[in-house]
């Protein structure tokens, strides 16, 4: 099966360990929303876009920066991996809205609401009571939309999520989910908001992190497609993507950073079985194009295998991008 362009959508390894991008290269990913703030305030994200500055100098021969759907054509056709600047978190733009225009001037192409808790914006998923949008997130919906940043929804509470979906002038997006009647799981999305976000033309990635699989930490790549089976049927075939969520060459700092804003009792040193938890046999990046492997094996016919592994993002991006 020749190879077309492939999306991940959403991935936070360690972008400061190079054999990341020879990974990536190899698993044959034209482009990735690389996480590039969870937590972080306005000063240390302004410092993680400078060192990408570099990186995209340094490692020139290897990735490019993606601020239009052009941009990832053209590293399709050079054999470069695209990077799509992303945040899974609002926390850099502190209190003041209009930190965005810098941001998105210097990449910025997705941008998640809320990670897992609550925060100016909007309730996380793992909120015991999800209030919904505060005043200031409606403000931050539409001032994502006017600059034609993508809004992901995957670790936003429910209510807050359908709310987001019913004000947000364009489509939103899943990036990173599975079906909660696949795994039941705050970080899993229910049927009806599925429905609604695409209804409004949204997009949803299939998680491949093993947390959110049936299997746990035993899930195997031939479970990954139950689960986006499951998507496909519920959204249609046009409206369902890949999305790894692998943590390659990731760090204790990094896990351990993820958790110190939640309970005491979440230490992911004690539910971790290692640093790069991943699905068996999508351990890496460089294991991306088995999923192509996976669907091929499972009938699905080779356009609708390229839609899901690339094809329904850059539609998506196509329509929400400003640039």
């Amino acid at each position: 099966m020749n190879r077309e362009i492939t999306i991940d959508g959403c991935n936070p390894s360690n972008w400061a360990a190079p054999e990341v991008f020879d990974s990536l290269l190899r698993g044959q990913v034209t482009a990735v929303n690389a996480t590039t703030a969870i937590w972080e305030n306005l000063d240390e994200t302004t410092a993680e876009f400078d060192e990408w500055d570099s990186r995209f100098t340094e490692q020139s021969d290897k990735i490019l920066r993606v601020l239009t759907t052009e941009d990832i054509l053209s590293a399709y056709e050079t054999g470069h991996c695209g990077i799509i600047l992303g945040w899974q978190n609002l926390s850099p733009i502190e209190d003041d809205i209009d930190n965005l225009d810098s941001f998105h001037t210097r990449g910025l192409r997705i941008a998640q609401l809320v990670y897992n808790l609550r925060n100016r914006v909007a309730g996380g998923c793992y909120d015991a009571h999800d209030e919904g949008l505060s005043s200031f997130g409606v403000s931050a919906v539409k001032k994502l939309n006017e600059l034609g940043i993508l809004i992901d929804l995957s670790h936003v509470g429910d209510r807050s999520s359908l709310e987001t979906i019913e004000l947000s002038a364009q489509p939103v997006a899943f990036t990173h989910i599975q079906l909660r009647d696949f795994l039941e799981s705050p970080r899993n999305k229910p049927k009806d908001l599925i429905r609604a976000l695409v209804d409004k033309g949204g997009m949803v990635g299939a998680n491949a992190y093993p947390a959110f699989l049936p299997g746990g930490f035993e899930a195997t790549i031939v479970e990954y497609p139950d689960g986006l089976e499951q998507l496909v049927e519920l959204a249609g075939i046009e409206h369902v993507n890949i999305a790894t969520d692998l943590c390659e060459s990731q760090t204790w700092d990094f896990w351990n950073s993820l958790g110190k804003m939640h309970p005491p009792d979440i230490v992911f040193e004690a539910l971790l079985p290692s640093l790069e938890p991943a699905t068996r046999g999508l351990e890496s990046n460089s294991d991306v194009y088995r999923i192509v492997q996976e669907l091929n094996n499972r009938g699905y016919a080779t356009g609708d295998i390229w839609k899901i592994m690339g094809g329904n993002w850059m539609s998506l991006f196509r329509e929400v991008w400003c640039v």
